[in-house]
């Protein structure tokens, strides 16, 4: 492609130095660099037979074409640049002075247009008219990303609108809609082209960008070499030499067993993309679940980049411990999150902002080989429209991904869910290893399961879920369940419990909770709290004494998954049949005395999980109690998936169902909406920040309190008006880079003093504090913060005369 066919010449620049000792960036260099980019990462994530694949099936007969205009969406991305009036106002560029009052300095808009000319006039040499409208409807789609590189993904439909009244000799965008089904007829396929696009268009487009800007050339985008993998496997090998993994006796051996069931079902099946992992709740499922990513890794040598997805940022940390200790200096992990800093590249840069924006980068992109991060991240790369959620979308490719705890998913996008991860994992080439001890097969969904396995086979989940070290490590008694339950009854319970025992209760809803504690906090010995409403700190000082004392623990559903405690007897709230056996996981967690778990029935379970697809498949039916007792979930979840499938094939509006309203938004391509119905978590929040103090003495093993820096502490207390003072000096720094590091340094000491509101009010919302990047201060916080550090939300919603939740 020659840039000269579109009157590009040296005349035109792309972008200036901050100084005049570096000469303007050439649009011809920047367009040059750009595609330069783009052919590194595609031959590095062996892209280009993907994008081949994706296109065929889209349209086979005129692949040529499609895939030119799909690399020249990236090379022409700046086309736009050719404005007088941008080269004026924005390059200050001489050649055109005069042109500084012209009109609009858009580049995005105008490059798109003629991008769309140049391949109009070849589309429309096609005499038939099907081929014509669906390399129409592609072409604009392509040139929809030109448009948006500066912006965010919208809706294709407006986008049409807006240039079929810029353009003469239109085509007829009635027709187009009226007939998508025919011309684009796999849905899915053209979506995940068309995010691709638009992730390799940005991130080229920003690598080359900053290269200029900054003079960092992005080299190493952090994959896995064939090296990397057979380091790691032989320091995985070794691991599993040691001593604690020889002659397994007892649960070691259910555990080996698993381990080696799991590997051998992985390995007849690598042509799979999507395995399931079903074990149960101190089985050693991250162990496994490691082995299984590098038999892949070491078996494929495409997939070169590995991905842990978790719920719960307590699963995060726990995770990133465990490869720690296996591979120490080995292996480069990174934890991308909101309260884990940015790791500062150490490498030698030219000067101090460079090193900053060089560890930015590798936070944006994900540089490196292994990622911990998060669900929600996960589907902001996946189904969020801002440059920034798809700058990493193209690191999926070849890849493995783990995703624990999926049941906690909101359960109203399963059925949407799993279709995406079946197509993208087929096309994209990603293995997905799903996990949990309580895990529904989503596959129900789909027509074609053949893409799925289940990696512990029928006869050895009954061996595993029905031997007694699993099955009977916890009693289970439902006798309290008939009976009307309220905080008197269970404090008389409580005094009959054995002293020396750990107790640990559940309550769904955390007024209950806070009133039970508050009962019983001066009768008995060593009361705690947990609920949403603790700070980390607080949460892991309890939690570090359940370890070595005996206490009584008061929680919400907080404790269900991702809490590292062992109790000997539980009493919970019943709800659902997984949050049961995730609440038993925490009893008797060693498997190596008895436990016992009391179910009662006291909150209304449906005014806490609304509209809860699980809903009435619980305890109270002597069905589920069987159920549960015998580890049979798949029993369980497939009463839930034909829940789910019922109300998706539900017609709300008498002309689609629910279902068909969704393939509708990804028929045409309205991204916008398809970001808003894949958010997991759909409420709108606040984020609250109280500048009390936290007594340092008592918490121990907190890593955010080592080596404190001074400047954050009051009298041996970490002040928080001081780490707020810092977090206002911050966002004065001038340098976007630093401003982003110093910033996720500081988020892992602000999170010990923020809590979060969700809107649950009609009309003018009331006063809560002044708004500052993002958070409100609350001056006056006394009333609303105990001696422990906790948030009373009751205490603050009777006083703003609010109900938030």
């Amino acid at each position: 492609m020659l840039l000269s066919n579109f009157g590009v010449d040296e005349r035109f620049h792309a972008h200036t130095s901050k100084t005049d000792e570096i000469p303007s960036e050439t649009l011809i260099n920047h367009l040059d660099l750009t595609m330069e980019y783009f052919h590194k990462i595609s031959t590095l994530k062996n892209l280009d037979s993907i994008i081949n694949s994706l296109i065929h099936t889209i349209d086979t007969q005129n692949f040529i074409l499609i895939k030119e205009m799909f690399e020249n969406a990236i090379y022409l991305h700046d086309l736009g640049k050719k404005n007088p009036c941008f080269q004026a106002k924005k390059m200050k560029n001489p050649l055109f002075k005069g042109f500084e009052e012209c009109g609009d300095s858009n580049h995005s808009h105008g490059g798109a247009l003629e991008y769309l000319d140049y391949y109009k006039q070849k589309i429309d040499a096609i005499q038939d008219d099907h081929t014509y409208y669906r390399l129409i409807f592609i072409l604009y789609n392509f040139a929809y990303h030109i448009d948006k590189h500066h912006g965010a993904l919208g809706n294709i439909e407006t986008y049409f609108s807006k240039t079929n009244q810029e353009q003469k000799n239109h085509p007829d965008f009635n027709n187009i809609k009226k007939n998508i089904d025919s011309y684009i007829e796999n849905k899915f396929e053209f979506y995940i082209l068309n995010k691709l696009l638009f992730s390799l268009l940005v991130s080229s487009d920003y690598y080359a960008t900053t290269e200029y800007m900054a003079a960092i050339k992005t080299e190493d985008f952090g994959l896995f070499s064939a090296d990397d993998k057979e380091r790691l496997k032989a320091k995985f090998d070794e691991y599993l030499s040691s001593p604690k993994f020889q002659n397994p006796q007892g649960i070691n051996k259910l555990r080996n067993d698993m381990f080696e069931e799991a590997q051998k079902n992985l390995l007849q099946n690598l042509a799979k993309n999507i395995f399931y992992l079903e074990a149960p709740t101190g089985s050693g499922k991250t162990i496994t679940s490691i082995n299984l990513a590098l038999q892949l890794l070491t078996h494929d040598e495409k997939l070169n980049k590995l991905f842990y997805i978790f719920p719960f940022n307590t699963l995060v940390e726990q995770t990133k411990n465990v490869f720690d200790e296996i591979f120490k200096d080995e292996l480069k992990i990174e934890v991308i999150n909101s309260i884990t800093p940015i790791t500062i590249n150490e490498e030698k840069q030219e000067d101090e902002e460079s090193k900053y924006q060089k560890s930015y980068i590798n936070r944006l992109f994900f540089h490196s080989p292994a990622i911990i991060t998060t669900h929600v991240s996960l589907f902001n790369i996946l189904f969020g429209t801002s440059k920034e959620d798809n700058f990493p979308l193209w690191q999926l490719a070849n890849s493995i991904i783990i995703l624990d705890e999926i049941q906690s998913y909101n359960n109203h996008l399963w059925w949407y869910m799993v279709e995406f991860f079946d197509k993208y994992a087929s096309h994209l080439n990603i293995k997905i290893i799903i996990m949990s001890a309580t895990l529904p097969k989503l596959d129900f969904f789909l027509e074609k399961k053949d893409n799925f396995v289940a990696l512990i086979g029928d006869e050895k989940r009954k061996i595993l879920f029905g031997d007694d070290l699993f099955k009977k490590s916890v009693t289970m008694d439902f006798s309290l369940i008939d009976g009307e339950m309220n905080i008197e009854k269970l404090v008389e319970i409580l005094r009959t419990q054995p002293k020396e025992k750990k107790i640990l209760f559940e309550f769904i809803k955390k007024q209950s909770a806070r009133e039970f504690y508050n009962t019983i906090k001066d009768e008995f010995d060593n009361v705690y709290e947990l609920s949403g409403d603790d700070n980390k700190a607080y949460r892991q000082y309890v939690i570090n004494k359940s370890k070595n004392e005996t206490l009584i623990i008061v929680a919400t559903q907080v404790i269900e998954a991702g809490v590292d405690i062992d109790m000997d007897i539980g009493f919970k709230d019943i709800s659902t049949i997984d949050s049961e056996e995730q609440f038993m996981g925490r009893i008797n967690r060693s498997c190596l005395r008895e436990g016992i778990v009391y179910f009662f029935d006291m909150d209304d379970v449906g005014k806490i999980y609304r509209d809860d697809n699980r809903l009435g498949f619980d305890l109270k039916q002597d069905k589920y109690k069987e159920i549960l007792s015998n580890k049979d979930f798949g029993a369980y979840y497939k009463e839930v998936l034909e829940v789910i499938q019922t109300k998706g094939l539900r017609y709300n509006n008498g002309l689609l169902s629910n279902y068909d309203n969704f393939a509708e938004l990804l028929k045409k391509l309205n991204y916008k909406e398809i970001s808003k119905t894949m958010i997991l978590i759909n409420s709108q929040n606040f984020t609250l920040y109280f500048p009390f103090q936290i007594d340092l003495s008592i918490y121990e093993g907190v890593k955010e309190f080592a080596l404190l820096d001074e400047v954050f502490l009051t009298d041996g207390k970490l002040d928080g008006q001081k780490v707020w003072d810092e977090f206002k000096l911050i966002n004065t720094i001038e340098g976007f880079s630093k401003r982003e590091y110093q910033k996720s340094k500081l988020n892992a000491l602000m999170q010990f003093f923020t809590f979060t509101i969700f809107k649950n009010y009609t009309g003018q919302r009331p006063y809560i504090g002044e708004e500052e990047h993002g958070y409100y201060y609350v001056k006056n916080y006394e009333e609303f913060i105990t001696s422990e550090g906790k948030f009373d939300r009751e205490q603050y919603n009777t006083i703003k005369s609010s109900n938030f939740l």
